[in-house]
């Protein structure tokens, strides 16, 4: 007779269902960390593919002789080949002959006709540096 008087055990408190709430997310914050960190190896990894295939293309040129000019005519020669790399940062420019803007390859000429190419990362730190020589 008296059944409606009798609490309801049943469910959650306010209180346990908040701390759930601030344990995932928490751990969803830190599963966004590491996953932008992951972006930025991803986005520094092909820098360094597009500084290998530059060198590629410019070995390739070596191995038809001598390249005249400087290291901003083989840059725009790269540049007419349309070889489709792109910048992973945003940026316009993947092949420049001189700067540290992020996703960019530099091409410089040594007098001996050795070329080094430079691959910059996040913030503009040099990635390992690549030689083309004959």
């Amino acid at each position: 007779m008296f059944m409606y008087l009798q609490k309801n055990k049943k469910g959650f408190t306010l209180i346990e269902l908040m701390v759930v709430v601030a344990i995932i997310g928490i751990l969803a914050l830190l599963g966004l960390r590491l996953y932008t960190g992951q972006q930025d190896k991803a986005k520094e990894a092909l820098v360094k593919a597009n500084a290998g295939t530059v060198q590629t293309l410019v070995q390739s040129e070596l191995a038809d002789g001598p390249i005249t000019g400087d290291a901003a005519s083989v840059v725009t020669s790269l540049n007419n080949i349309g070889h489709g790399m792109q910048n992973p940062f945003g940026g316009t420019t993947v092949i420049a002959s001189s700067g540290t803007a992020e996703g960019t390859v530099v091409i410089t000429k040594n007098s001996d006709n050795n070329f080094t190419i430079t691959g910059y990362g996040k913030g503009g730190s040099a990635l390992d540096a690549l030689t083309a020589q004959r």
